[in-house]
């Protein structure tokens, strides 16, 4: 196996809780299913399960650390929930190196959750895609960012930051974030 193929699966082993499981339980049905040589899986085999687990716990925290710094509203309104949330949202993805991945995974997950009513409050998707806008218009290059909400979002991020209970109106609004190359990025949310 080359060095590259090496990494990518010792990443999805760190990341991925329910293959590290698997591996460790059933190393060579694993190795066989992924295309490992059996000199590969010998040596990853070979690697103790519990500084394998720590160190994945240590890279799940660090992740969730950065995606809370990305997602600072979201993450003060979901409380305990957050990183619960993230693990599941980025369960088996390695790491880009970017912490706004990681974010967007989150949103998508809550955006997944919201199409089933599965999550509450349901203004926290739409908190979380505002503050997403922010990322990604963020990015070296010129940005155009458009966001539709259900809610009245500013006052939701309004009442979050002052550390008020969120008392979240329904209300049609729209953002826009633009920012051209090597200029200051200039947002607008419009209500209906």
């Amino acid at each position: 196996m080359a060095l590259a193929e090496t990494q990518a699966l010792l990443a999805r082993l760190y990341t991925d809780d329910s293959l590290r499981r698997e591996f460790f339980e059933s190393p060579v049905a694993v190795a066989t299913r992924l295309g490992l040589s059996m000199h590969d899986t010998q040596r990853l085999a070979a690697i103790d399960r519990r500084e394998m687990e720590a160190f994945a716990q240590s890279l799940i925290g660090k992740r969730a650390l950065y995606a809370r710094k990305a997602l600072p509203l979201t993450s003060r309104a979901l409380g305990d929930r957050f990183d619960a949330l993230l693990r599941e949202a980025i369960r088996g993805r390695a790491q880009d190196g970017k912490s706004c991945a990681d974010a967007a995974a989150l949103v998508a997950l809550l955006q997944e959750r919201f199409a089933g009513r599965q999550i509450e409050p349901l203004w926290i998707v739409d908190l979380a895609r505002f503050e997403l806008a922010f990322i990604d218009s963020g990015r070296p290059r010129a940005a155009f960012v458009l966001r539709s909400f259900h809610f009245d979002v500013a006052s939701i991020a309004a009442s979050l930051a002052r550390g008020e209970d969120v008392s979240a109106i329904r209300k049609r609004t729209f953002g826009v974030w633009a920012r051209p190359p090597r200029g200051r990025l200039r947002w607008r949310l419009f209500g209906r």
